[in-house]
């Protein structure tokens, strides 16, 4: 109930410094010492089906290959997702790595990947 409002987009340096910090510095004593130099606020894209990236072709878009719905681990996944994807457009198919499981199908069947 007191996070601030997701909509407004400004950072909330107060409830960072009165709410959030306080119980870091708890948790990891090093935080005691350390103080934010810069902030930012946004969204991240969120895949609400399994919490999986979608990865590969759409099923019905000719030419769209998606690399989405990390829900929040891209930046762990990119290395390999970003490959995974130049596979699929230069060659038409993965090489280094099988990721089909990744792709639309399982959304499409309503299986989730657990």
């Amino acid at each position: 109930e007191e996070e601030p409002d997701p909509s407004d987009l400004s950072v909330d340096h107060d409830f960072f410094q009165e709410q959030v910090w306080p119980r870091l510095a708890r948790r990891v004593p090093a935080f005691e010492s350390l103080r934010p130099r810069g902030a930012w606020a946004g969204y991240y894209d969120h895949n609400a089906f399994d919490r999986n990236g979608v990865l590969g072709p759409h099923p019905k878009l000719e030419n769209l290959f998606l690399a989405a719905g990390f829900s929040g681990h891209g930046l762990q996944h990119a290395p390999a997702a970003g490959r995974a994807v130049a596979e699929l457009v230069l060659k038409g198919r993965y090489e280094s790595l099988d990721l089909r499981r990744l792709g639309w199908s399982r959304i499409e069947e309503g299986e989730p990947l657990e």
